[in-house]
């Protein structure tokens, strides 16, 4: 699964998490791209929701524009498959990266060394439907009405296929992952989804235990607390969105989980994390 280590030399990564751009007007849309163009940073990481299925290759090739050679690390996020399907968005979004030479997209097996001391791992991520109230919630994600693998799914057969998708990231992680944490001493770990319950806040309050099972990772969550605790020399800080609400959390003493915060129609960069 793991391919060779990828060499990024980078100081200053800035973080942009839900940016949503398929919802803001032309003028905003040229404002947050001229912050991209003028922000002092060696390299972006992008955690998902970036637009929608129909306009997120557009989206990508204005960022790829703004951030000239920059590398630009992304993953997708749930908002950006609606109105398309998961097959045809992750084929477009391939063909782009192909022929967009700083468009580097997360989840192929790869290990990017960003100095000698941090490397960088990331995978979309979903949510499992397993914290909270599970499938017990009466909470309808709008998944299922906006991506067209999900629309014709019963409850039943649409948590069976949020718990698969959980488990695929779950087990990226436990093939990736180690290879970055016998190396590295610090390793950032970038998803869409927040992996733990403890770092869900909704509309600035604890995310409520009937919206949970839409808002957390249990399964990438439990690899990713077992590993730290495997490599205790390694300390892991995960990067993820969804949300929309910032908080910070130690899971424990090795592993740390930031969510961004977002406010739809006004993107935002998060913040320029400091690599040592």
């Amino acid at each position: 699964m793991t391919k060779n280590t990828l060499h990024y030399p980078t100081r200053e990564l800035l973080w942009l998490s839900d940016i949503h751009l398929d919802m803001v007007d032309e003028d905003t849309k040229s404002d947050f791209l001229e912050k991209l163009r003028g922000v002092r940073c060696d390299a972006l990481l992008i955690t998902g929701d970036i637009s929608n299925a129909k306009q997120l290759v557009g989206h990508l090739n204005d960022i790829s524009a703004a951030c000239g050679e920059r590398p630009v690390f992304f993953t997708l996020g749930n908002h950006d498959y609606f109105f398309g399907s998961m097959c045809e968005v992750e084929k477009s979004v391939v063909e782009l990266c192909d022929r967009t030479p700083n468009l580097i997209p997360l989840g192929q097996g790869e290990v990017i060394q960003l100095s000698p001391d941090t490397a960088l791992v990331g995978h979309r991520g979903w949510y499992d439907g397993r914290a909270g109230d599970g499938e017990r919630t009466e909470v309808v994600s709008p998944d299922q009405r906006w991506i067209n693998d999900f629309k014709h799914l019963n409850k039943r057969r649409f948590f069976k296929r949020m718990r698969e998708l959980g488990e695929e990231s779950a087990n990226y992680f436990r093939k990736v992952l180690p290879s970055a944490l016998g190396r590295y001493r610090n390793v950032l770990v970038a998803t869409h989804v927040p992996p733990c319950y403890q770092a869900l806040k909704y509309n600035g309050e604890h995310c409520r235990w009937e919206r949970q099972p839409f808002y957390a990772n249990c399964s990438a969550g439990e690899v990713l607390i077992g590993l730290s605790r495997v490599y205790p020399r390694s300390k892991v800080t995960v990067y993820a969105g969804h949300s929309h609400s910032a908080i910070r959390v130690g899971i424990s003493s090795r592993l740390d989980v930031q969510v961004a915060g977002a406010r739809t129609g006004r993107p935002e960069l998060q913040e320029v994390v400091s690599i040592h």
